[in-house]
């Protein structure tokens, strides 16, 4: 009886030892789909003309201050960093009544205001230089200075180059370009066109001024 009672126990001790553990596995796939968004939306002022009608016109030029007559309003909406680079695609405002005619594009200046969350890097500093800055524009002194209109490209804004990306939607990112005439602001000509040699021809003069926004 004892003999029985010891192969019993070891036939239970070997069903313990050699049981295995079971297990299932299931897999659920999740995906992350970033579609890059880059946008600029001239909401105002796509379209602009000076008329000089008077001699005070030719003197002292037309469009310094905050004229809506010649102010171009814009946002920009990109998901990633980016850049605008912008200028005019001819060295000169060729006529319209006849091509021969020119006027250099430094008479056509401007400056460029923020009115967006998103800020400009201090005007005296390097590029990256406030870990809370997001913007940064050159030619414009960080948006402090009037220009003289440039050739394209040059690149108007820019990141800043912080951990604080310029990335973002119209409310962080909207601007106005306040456009001037003959004013000899900043780095446009310094001579009225009433004094300009040769005299301008009357004419109507134009040039267009591009603007190509990339991720960077």
């Amino acid at each position: 009886m004892r003999k029985i009672s010891f192969i019993a126990i070891m036939l239970i001790c070997g069903m313990t030892t050699f049981a295995q553990a079971v297990k299932d596995r299931n897999i659920i796939p999740v995906a992350v789909n970033l579609n890059q968004v880059l946008r600029m939306n001239i909401t105002n002022g796509g379209n602009i003309e000076f008329v000089f009608n008077t001699i005070a016109d030719y003197k002292s030029g037309i469009g310094a201050g905050s004229d809506a007559m010649y102010m171009t309003s814009f946002e920009v909406a990109s998901s990633t960093r980016w850049a605008l680079d912008f200028g005019a695609e001819t060295a000169n405002l060729i006529g319209n009544d006849n091509p021969a005619n020119l006027l250099t594009i430094d008479n056509v200046g401007l400056s460029l205001n923020n009115l967006g969350t998103h800020t400009f890097e201090a005007a005296a500093s390097p590029i990256g230089t406030t870990a809370t800055k997001e913007l940064f524009s050159a030619p414009t002194t960080n948006a402090t200075k009037t220009i003289a209109l440039p050739a394209y490209p040059t690149t108007l804004i820019t990141d800043n180059t912080t951990a604080a990306a310029n990335a973002g939607d119209a409310v962080d990112n909207k601007f106005t370009i306040n456009w001037r005439c003959g004013t000899k602001e900043g780095s446009m000509n310094g001579t009225a066109l009433i004094d300009q040699k040769p005299s301008p021809t009357p004419d109507r003069y134009v040039v267009n001024v591009l603007f190509d926004l990339s991720a960077l």
